[in-house]
């Protein structure tokens, strides 16, 4: 009797294996026949459940960011304010093995999205995603008092992305110098300026 094959459960298989490929390896040695080695299946079934590497990669993508949403709602769960931003800014720096893999596809995947309009528009919706949280964070934070009146949750959202984008980049290129001191650190004092403190 045939074995009965999962094929949600294949298809993620593959795309976890094709992100990992990609932290480890990067984009042009992430190969449709290395992702089918390390998925432990052909080359020809990985193109049975995807149309093309560009789709096996926007996948991969999504599997990096679906485990950062567990993450980040397994962490921030019963949080708000700024206590839920910090968690958040937590979660989505490069500060364990798992979230410097994610910012390694996700930099891989940027790359293309910066010549591909199809990438580009997939990559807009996930950013868009990322500032409603924050500003959801920022509103409650001046609802709660613990944020000034006057603060303007869409633009310090925006700065807060661009602050995450930037500093991830940095600590993948200069571990030793931005470690995980240095970005819990710069944590603090981002919430606690925020907030009006000068001091944790």
């Amino acid at each position: 009797m045939p074995r009965i094959v999962d094929h949600a459960e294949r298809r993620a298989s593959i795309a976890r294996s094709a992100a990992l490929a990609i932290a480890e390896l990067g984009l042009e040695q992430a190969t449709m026949r290395e992702i089918a080695a390390r998925s432990g299946v052909s080359k020809g079934i990985v193109e049975h459940y995807f149309a093309n590497r560009d789709e096996v990669i926007e996948t991969a993508l999504e599997w990096a960011n679906a485990r950062y949403v567990a993450r980040e709602t397994r962490r921030t769960r019963g949080l708000q304010g700024m206590d839920a931003l910090r968690e958040r800014l937590r979660c989505v720096l490069p500060l364990d093995a798992g979230s410097r893999q994610d910012w390694k596809i996700r930099l891989c995947v940027w790359s293309v999205a910066a010549v591909n309009s199809g990438a580009r528009k997939a990559q807009r919706a996930r950013l868009d995603r990322t500032r409603e949280r924050f500003v959801t964070d920022l509103q409650a934070a001046r609802a709660l008092g613990q944020a000034p009146a006057g603060i303007d949750p869409v633009a310090t959202a925006n700065e807060l992305m661009h602050l995450v984008a930037g500093l991830a980049c940095d600590a993948l290129l200069d571990p030793r110098y931005y470690d995980r001191p240095y970005l819990l650190g710069l944590i603090d004092t981002t919430i606690n300026r925020l907030t009006g403190r000068s001091q944790p």
